[in-house]
């Protein structure tokens, strides 16, 4: 029981938390604002994390752990029309990053203010971009996609893993991130790094996924 209720206090701590850095700046919330947002005293916040470092971190790892749970690569590997399940996978991503938008927003800022969080996200990262290489790797093997070398391969998934991570940052600097700028993330990605080198039979896949 108090294992549970625990839980949920630190859950509402993090909701808390994912709203108010949502919305505003991350550098100007305090401890003291996210208990004020979860309707908690400070001194209990403080029992279940030691600072907003620590809060960030377990946000971090709620967002790697759902983007694992789609299982994407696996899920596109198995599927008949790869390139339907790609783009599908793109607006699963989209709905998460907005969830977590702060995070993609100000995630250079998080990281430069906390190694732990830096080591994480680079942990990911280089986990992420040896995925993108593989799925290139057999969107290729399947005659999908042609035209791209094997020399370029771990260029072109840095690339993509670039826009997929960064792009929020850039968005940034132009006004709020919103739900488009989520969006045209993945517009860059399949309009300059898929659409370019589909066979003929990625064109066929890609004309079947978009009449669905």
């Amino acid at each position: 029981m108090q294992n549970k209720k625990r839980s949920l206090t630190k859950e509402k701590i993090k909701n808390a938390a994912i709203e108010l850095f949502n919305t505003k700046e991350t550098i100007s919330i305090t401890t003291n604002h996210i208990a004020k947002e979860a309707g908690i005293s400070s001194g209990n916040l403080y029992y279940h994390y030691k600072n907003k470092e620590e809060i960030i971190r377990d946000i971090y790892s709620d967002m790697s752990a759902r983007f694992e749970s789609f299982n994407s690569f696996e899920q596109i590997l198995i599927s008949e029309n790869p390139l339907k399940e790609l783009s599908e996978m793109f607006d699963k991503y989209g709905d998460m990053f907005w969830d977590y938008r702060f995070l993609m927003r100000d995630s250079a800022l998080l990281m430069a203010l906390d190694p732990e969080l830096k080591s994480m996200f680079a942990k990911n990262q280089e986990k992420r971009i040896l995925q993108i290489e593989g799925l290139l790797k057999y969107l290729i093997s399947q005659e999908i996609l042609e035209g791209i070398s094997a020399e370029q391969l771990n260029m072109r998934a840095k690339m993509h893993w670039f826009i997929s991570a960064y792009w929020q940052i850039f968005a940034s600097t132009r006004g709020e991130v919103t739900k488009d700028s989520i969006k045209e993330a993945k517009e860059m990605i399949f309009e300059l790094h898929i659409f370019p080198f589909l066979s003929q039979k990625g064109k066929g896949l890609m004309k079947e996924a978009k009449s669905h």
